[in-house]
């Protein structure tokens, strides 16, 4: 991704990693190699603060993480009303947020993501070799070849990825800091992960949001991303930036659901739509969602859409 310099400090657990962008000089970010590069906020000055302002930022952490935790089990109707009080959160964006919340994170590999089988989806081993053999014509064996794990989660994927030593560089990339915190401790957990080989696949963590991928044009092998598109809250923007960071003639793979699939959760929110009250975007058909890659950019001769089991949908396409 993009970065013109960088500066480290060594400690204990890990290097601490200064990143300035090539956009702009002035800006930077930071992150750690034993956590995540924070690419989703700037770096603030460190500067000197008393107790009190201490004190106060550490009651307003906590209060943050509870309204955080609590915030996605409120519903629609009652969650407006809250936040005329200041009690839910005035910027809460289910679609977007609904991740952030660390129960979710917890649960996304102990019981959530295996619940996809019910859709048609083939299982996370089953899925990472199509995943695999969709982009080794492009990626795989290529010492330079950067392969990213698009809303990566606890990083499901992004371990199998990078295990399969096929690609100089994966990075797993998500908006959430609990789910990339969740994500480090898996791979920290992992002995084939936990500690970097001379010939192995190098593997990073990274905060961002797909709207607005921090990445040069043209940088990016192959990108994956696993039962994710339904989370976007703005499709346009996300795939028009999946499109630009693609290399010419590299590739793009995707899982997602059909409508069908959330049929319960769409009759109650009584009609209403829009990133406020829907947690998912809803797609009624294969065609829908193959007019949303051309749109991006994708030629629509390069662009595969089938329909696995009952709702779980596969997306291909190349740049």
């Amino acid at each position: 991704y993009s970065s013109s310099s960088s500066s480290s400090a060594n400690t204990s657990k890990g290097v601490k990693v200064e990143l300035r962008s090539s956009a702009d000089a002035e800006t930077t970010y930071s992150g750690r190699t034993d956590s995540y590069y924070n690419l989703l906020e700037a770096s603030e000055d460190d500067g000197d603060s008393d107790a009190n302002d201490g004190e106060s930022s550490s009651s307003s952490s906590i209060n943050s993480r509870i309204v955080t935790a609590v915030t996605p089990l409120i519903p629609p109707p009652l969650r407006f009303a809250l936040k005329a009080t200041g009690l839910a959160e005035d910027d809460y964006v289910p679609m977007r947020d609904l991740f952030t919340n660390p129960s979710v994170s917890f649960a996304y590999e102990r019981g959530w993501r295996q619940g996809f089988a019910a859709a048609g989806f083939p299982g996370p081993d089953n899925e990472a070799e199509m995943v695999m053999d969709y982009f080794a014509p492009v990626a795989e064996g290529k010492e330079t070849s950067t392969v990213v794990d698009m809303s990566c989660a606890t990083g499901l994927f992004t371990r199998r990825l990078a295990k399969s030593n096929k690609y100089g560089r994966v990075l797993g990339c998500d908006y959430s800091d609990s789910m990339l915190q969740e994500a480090r401790r898996r791979i920290n957990a992992d002995p084939e992960l936990r500690e970097r080989k001379v010939g192995q696949t190098r593997l990073d963590l990274v905060r961002l949001d797909v709207g607005n991928i921090p990445m040069r044009e043209g940088s990016v092998d192959a990108l994956h991303a696993g039962a994710a598109m339904h989370c976007w809250p703005d499709l346009d923007s996300a795939l028009s930036e999946v499109y630009r960071v693609l290399k010419p003639g590299c590739r793009y793979f995707a899982t997602t659901f059909l409508a069908q699939y959330f049929r319960g959760l769409q009759a109650s929110e009584n009609g209403q739509t829009g990133p406020d009250i829907q947690a998912f975007q809803y797609f009624a058909s294969t065609e829908e969602l193959k007019d949303m890659l051309v749109k991006a950019g994708f030629d629509e001769d390069k662009v595969s859409v089938e329909v696995w089991g009952t709702a779980c949908v596969v997306l291909t396409a190349e740049k």
